[in-house]
């Protein structure tokens, strides 16, 4: 009787909360990965100051888009997952002996500083295992370490306290972007590329199997020209780019496509010259159908960090 109580036990909804340059976006999720729906999805200007240029330049000047927010969905009931900018944030694929994470994390912090560009006591450090296409030695493991400034998250948790937010999580939100448009069982077995474009910053990550071994921030305007079309040329220039290094970088992985998300996912000509340019498929993703979300009707584009922050504790 237990078994069936517990079976029927209503679940604690999943919230994600995306701190964009132009907005806040904030999205409540509710049931389990047989069936999730929106319960609330939000969005509100941050007021133009707080982040710029994709970094965290006032966490104070949020504060009123903050309580805004949470006025607009009757108060912060659930735990929060929050994301940082991914400029703030250093991701790197280090070898470490293998060990336990618990033990991997006290071994880093004698070598932090020769990945990392400030000290381990100064940095609030998350860790965890990776496949690597790269072949390390015999009793060595290949972890994904994201580092930020102690002083950066510091702030932030001050913030959410101050606008009455109970903190689930803190990550990058490049980290959930990528969650986001993989979904919970979706791997593929050779190497991959994820853009997400959007004007002003577009995220690159190249992704083996399931995992991201490589996070690129990107600072592209994507600007109109003559008829309202878009010039996506340093996008695509900084495509090539990013395939160009991984190669190098990673050459026994052969890159087999493209998976390309964002607020420019839909644009007209984007996929193809994509394609023209790499001589790779490029595959549209979106945050909502690999995880059995039905999607908005209206402004479901842009919503990659936030979901992929709400289902965090689901993949």
């Amino acid at each position: 009787m237990a078994a069936a109580s517990a079976l029927f036990k209503k679940t604690q909804n999943k919230a994600g909360l995306a701190l964009h340059e132009d907005d806040l976006r904030y999205i409540e999720l509710e049931g389990n990965l047989s069936r999730l729906r929106v319960a609330k999805k939000v969005s509100v200007p941050s007021g133009g100051k707080g982040i710029r240029k994709n970094s965290l330049a006032d966490a104070g000047d949020l504060l009123a888009a903050l309580q805004a927010l949470g006025s607009s969905i009757g108060g912060f009931k659930v735990p929060v997952a929050l994301s940082i900018p991914s400029r703030d944030i250093l991701i790197r694929v280090i070898e470490l002996p293998e060990l336990e994470m618990n033990d991997a994390r006290e071994a880093l912090q004698w070598d932090f500083e020769k990945y990392f560009p400030y000290a381990f006591s100064d940095a609030a450090v998350d860790i965890s295992k990776v496949e690597n296409p790269l072949k390390g030695e015999p009793g060595m493991m290949s972890v994904l370490v994201a580092a930020c400034r102690l002083r950066t998250v510091e702030s932030v948790m001050r913030l959410a306290a101050t606008a009455g937010m109970q903190l689930a999580t803190i990550e990058p939100e490049n980290v959930a972007m990528f969650r986001a448009a993989l979904g919970p069982t979706l791997s593929f077995p050779g190497g991959y590329l994820a853009v997400f474009a959007e004007n002003g910053v577009s995220q690159l990550i190249l992704g083996y199997k399931d995992n991201g071994v490589l996070y690129r921030t990107s600072l592209i305007d994507i600007n109109t020209v003559e008829e309202e079309q878009k010039d996506f040329t340093a996008l695509v220039r900084e495509i090539g780019n990013t395939l160009t290094f991984a190669r190098n970088q990673y050459k026994e992985l052969q890159v087999e496509h493209i998976m390309l998300g964002g607020h420019f996912v839909g644009e007209a000509g984007l996929k193809d010259v994509i394609e023209e340019t790499t001589g790779l498929k490029v595959l549209a993703a979106d945050p909502w159908s690999p995880w059995g979300i039905p999607a908005p009707t209206d402004d479901a584009l842009g919503w990659e960090t936030a979901v992929g922050l709400a289902v965090r504790e689901l993949s």
